[in-house]
């Protein structure tokens, strides 16, 4: 059972003001009182300055001269990317922006299974091969920053070479390589900021997906691209991503970060868990309609291919952790595939609360894919088992291996030893951190148009969350077309009679609860705010994330 923790003491009621309300919501999200009005009213990036984006601005400025020489020479130029959404819309933004220039210039994304993770020499060297071409300049964005030995090559052949990357360094890099650097922001806005120095129309929608995409706190400078970034795609989104919102039923006008993230960021990944990312990209840079319908729906096709295997792969790693008594997940099997282990790890974690370790078995090799809970630094912890792996990388959430087949089992075996040990039942008790306890009193559209002006959510500012102690449930109802989701009737017993509220609560993916709860039975919710339009009419609600009995 979850516990909740609040992040204040102050119960938020009928009586609490809007600043009140706010107030709680901003030092919730480190926010001070001073910084307030830029929250709410954002510079426009163009406004920024390098400095406030992290960057050097004398590093930028030599980028740009680079570019610039290699324009006026017709140099060419190849793009290296990467197969997530961050690194796909990156170079989509410099492609974009660089063809518009008159470059010689083509990008290249690589192949999940095929070149692996991180700028390769070799990979680099194989698409020249298949397009009869030797480049050179070779820009590598959203990567770079940590392959020494690889991009030494390219600077031993001659070529001239810009690093754009957000990732945290490994050393030095060769001082004959422009390095465009920062950890403050997402390899796509780092895109932008290199693409906007060389043309003012370069594609900040683009920057926003990728920064929302790759989890970046949206906060500060991330926060300013983020908001106008969503502008400009409601308002004038490039052809591919028109095409991708009408496929997948976004509305365009109403764009969201629940949209970038959820939505439109899976099927931009989907094809290159599975296939070739590159068909991705080439949606990203349609030059027409009839280009964007033909990959919006190659990729809507993967999305759902997808979604299949990830369903099969959870239902088979149900099985296999059936029978684990410890604290840690480590599952390893040839049927789960290398672009899904992630995804399963992700839920395996999210459900059983317990770090979660998939490996796919390709042959003498695997590869494994990881995520841990709050407090364990994964990371670190597979550093200290180096011997094991034959590539590892990662941070302290996330991290990812490849390892011999036959070591497998010392892997499994030195986790479960080392996690017996070190975590205790409290590190293991699932918690969910709410903004504060409210009385359902609060409920109204009032409160609720207050909390959207926190708006864009995510990473660093996530969507409040609060908890509503000790409420009843009046009736009940399952809905959805196999009876999925759950529709509550909720009251608070402990107002007076004339104050009493009622508030109507949808909980999603919780209609297996329906027998376990009864009319009458007093429960804890943690829910957000939510106004539902019903007949152009608006009505507040709750959408529930937890719901516990017996408090």
């Amino acid at each position: 059972m979850p516990k909740i923790e609040s992040r204040v003491h102050q119960v938020i009621d009928r009586e609490t003001t809007k600043n009140e309300l706010l107030s709680i919501l901003l030092k919730n999200r480190n926010v001070s009182s001073s910084a307030a009005d830029t929250f709410f009213h954002p510079t426009h990036p163009k406004a920024l300055t390098p400095t406030e984006f992290g960057l050097s601005a004398p590093a930028l400025g030599a980028a740009k001269d680079s570019l610039k020489s290699a324009l006026t020479s017709k140099s060419k130029i190849l793009i290296y990317g990467d197969y997530d959404v961050d690194g796909l819309t990156s170079t989509a933004i410099m492609w974009q922006t660089l063809t518009q220039l008159g470059a010689n210039v083509l990008p290249f994304i690589p192949h999940r299974e095929k070149d692996g993770y991180g700028f390769r020499y070799q990979s680099l060297r194989r698409f020249e091969d298949s397009k009869k071409t030797h480049f050179d300049m070779v820009i590598t964005v959203d990567n770079g920053i940590v392959a020494h030995q690889e991009l030494a090559k390219l600077v031993a052949d001659g070529r001239q070479v810009i690093v754009v990357d957000h990732h945290l360094p490994d050393g030095e890099q060769d001082p004959a390589i422009n390095i465009v650097h920062s950890t403050q922001v997402s390899g796509s806005i780092l895109s932008w900021v290199v693409a906007h120095s060389l043309d003012p129309n370069a594609d900040l929608g683009l920057a926003a997906l990728g920064a929302v995409a790759d989890c970046v706190p949206l906060l500060g400078v991330n926060r300013s691209v983020v908001v106008y970034g969503l502008q400009s795609l409601r308002l004038n989104p490039n052809i591919g991503l028109k095409k991708l919102m009408e496929i997948s039923r976004c509305r365009q006008d109403s764009l969201s970060t629940y949209d970038l993230g959820f939505i439109l960021g899976p099927r931009l990944n989907a094809v290159g868990r599975l296939s070739d990312p590159t068909d991705a990209l080439r949606l990203l840079c349609s030059p027409n309609l009839a280009t964007a319908a033909k990959y919006a729906r190659v990729l809507e096709d993967f999305n759902r291919d997808r979604q299949l295997l990830q369903g099969e792969h959870l239902e088979e790693a149900e099985k296999m952790v059936k029978e684990n008594q410890n604290k840690v997940i480590v599952i390893a099997s040839p049927k789960f595939s290398p672009g899904i282990i992630g995804l399963v790890a992700g839920r395996l974690l999210e459900k059983y609360h317990l770090p979660s370790v998939v490996i796919s078995i390709e042959d003498s090799f695997a590869k494994g894919s990881c995520r841990s809970i709050q407090g364990l630094n994964i990371i670190d912890l597979l550093r200290s088992m180096e011997d094991l792996f034959m590539d590892l990388g990662g941070h302290a959430a996330a991290a990812g291996f490849t390892i011999a087949t036959k070591n497998i089992p010392e892997l499994q075996k030195r986790l479960a030893h080392v996690l017996n040990k070190k975590l205790s039942a409290t590190e293991l008790e699932p918690v969910i951190e709410v903004d504060a306890r409210m009385k359902l009193s609060a409920v109204n559209l009032k409160n609720i148009d207050y909390i959207k002006t926190l708006e864009p959510f995510g990473v660093g500012n996530p969507e409040p969350l609060f908890a509503f102690e000790k409420v009843q449930i009046r009736s009940k109802r399952l809905l959805g077309q196999t009876g999925d989701h759950l529709r509550l009737n909720l009251d608070d017993p402990e107002t007076k009679t004339i104050e009493n509220t009622s508030t109507t609560a949808i909980a999603f993916k919780k209609g297996d609860m329906y027998d376990q709860l009864h009319d009458g039975d007093v429960v804890d919710i943690v829910a957000r705010l939510e106004a539902n339009v019903w007949q152009h009419q608006s009505y507040p609600q709750l959408v529930v994330k937890e719901i516990i009995k017996g408090i």
